[in-house]
């Protein structure tokens, strides 16, 4: 049922600048830093370059910590550069379908627990997939570095054998408490995929949904390592800012059956050419969930005349384009934008806000500590990120 996926590399030599090959090192000049990677991916790296004949060579090799700088010959760089992609999983998202599955990373935090029994429910209302995925910490490598070799300490395979246990206890006792809070007929119609592996969570997360890009990403708004002054994790923010899937972060204190009164959705606007595009991407987004898209934007003291007209034509243009579809424009006069958008969302009970990447500096503020900390929407209205 767990899959995982630990992968350690055991390499004796090549360590040491004494080892590069003569032919790199007499075309000195003409070498290009490909990557700079940690040492393991970067003997994955050379095995990928040698098996197309690529030369190359390491350094900083006796600072195994910041990483180690695999050189080429420059004419090898149209080639290797689709290689070292490939391995990361940077392929190109955009020329691969969509696949029918809802992605719902988990920490086995509360938070997690919560974006789970959300993501099961949007994942059924989809008519989709659910795959949980896990990725745990590995252990720290423990090696001694000598003059031609890396002599890897026993006590590695042992970390990696107990963060293995522990994980699959953590994850069994996160099903079950997941299970005890759906329907065991639901449960076992959906169907649902594990994925648990060892590694960096933010890093493995991205390379999958770059090779497997989903319908939708749900995840706890941050983790069970998160500070408390944090609003967002670090991981959330990271998966939010480095993906072109929506994401849906969910707060620790969303209903159980948030999906159930699933009714409105409100984005906020600033006039920008980009929104038209939002708002389309967004109206098609929900057209499963029947719910009523609210565009609405913050005056903060401009000419209210002028943006009440800009908003009243978005308004006729929309209706024209998506007449079927249920959608109003509002206006709210308020100074500060993050207390406006949580005033409106407090008194006409939204249930969703959708910002989209293009208005970082929106999102930025929302999460700030010193203005957002003690805002309501935070700890119970989900946000819907994604990209215009």
């Amino acid at each position: 049922m767990i899959f995982h996926d630990i992968f350690v590399t055991l390499t004796l030599a090549f360590a040491n600048q004494r080892t590069k090959p003569l032919k790199l090192q007499a075309m000195n000049d003409k070498l290009v830093t490909l990557a700079s990677l940690p040492y393991s991916q970067a003997e994955v790296l050379r095995s990928l370059l040698e098996a197309k004949g690529i030369d190359c060579l390491f350094e900083n090799a006796e600072f195994l910590d910041t990483g180690i700088r695999i050189r080429i010959d420059e004419k090898d760089a149209q080639v290797a550069f689709p290689i070292l992609e490939k391995m990361l999983g940077n392929v190109n998202s955009d020329r691969l379908k969509r696949e029918n599955y809802v992605l719902v990373p988990i920490d086995f935090s509360e938070y997690s627990l919560k974006a789970a029994l959300v993501g099961f429910d949007m994942a059924e209302k989809l008519r989709s997939k659910m795959v949980l995925y896990h990725s745990s910490p590995r252990p720290e490598i423990l090696t001694i570095p000598y003059s031609d070799v890396i002599v890897y300490d026993s006590a590695l395979f042992i970390n990696y054998e107990i963060t293995e246990k522990i994980t699959s206890e953590k994850f069994e006792k996160f099903l079950k408490s997941l299970t005890a809070q759906i329907d065991p007929i639901r449960w076992k119609k959906a169907k649902p995929e594990y994925i648990v592996k060892i590694g960096e969570a933010n890093d493995d997360i991205l390379s999958y949904i770059r090779l497997h890009p989903p319908r939708i990403i749900v995840m706890g708004i941050k983790g069970e390592n998160a500070k408390s002054d944090d609003l967002i994790g670090t991981t959330t923010a990271g998966i939010i800012f480095n993906t072109k899937v929506p994401v849906l972060a969910v707060p620790e204190q969303t209903p159980n059956d948030w999906l159930k009164d699933f009714k409105t959705v409100v984005y906020a606007t600033n006039f920008e050419s980009h929104d038209f595009i939002a708002m389309d991407r967004l109206i098609k987004l929900m057209k499963p969930f029947n719910c009523t898209v609210i565009c609405m934007h913050i005056n903060q003291g401009n000419n209210g005349d002028l943006d009440e007209a800009m908003l009243e034509g978005m308004r006729e243009a929309l209706c024209e384009k998506y007449p079927d579809s249920a959608f109003e424009c509002r206006l709210i006069h308020q100074k500060n934008l993050p207390q406006a958008i949580d005033q409106y969302i407090q008194e006409n009970q939204i249930n969703l806000l959708a910002l989209t990447t293009h208005r970082r500096n929106i999102i930025t503020r929302l999460f700030n500590p010193s203005i957002a900390r003690d805002l309501i929407l935070h700890s119970r209205t989900p946000l819907l990120i994604f990209h215009e």
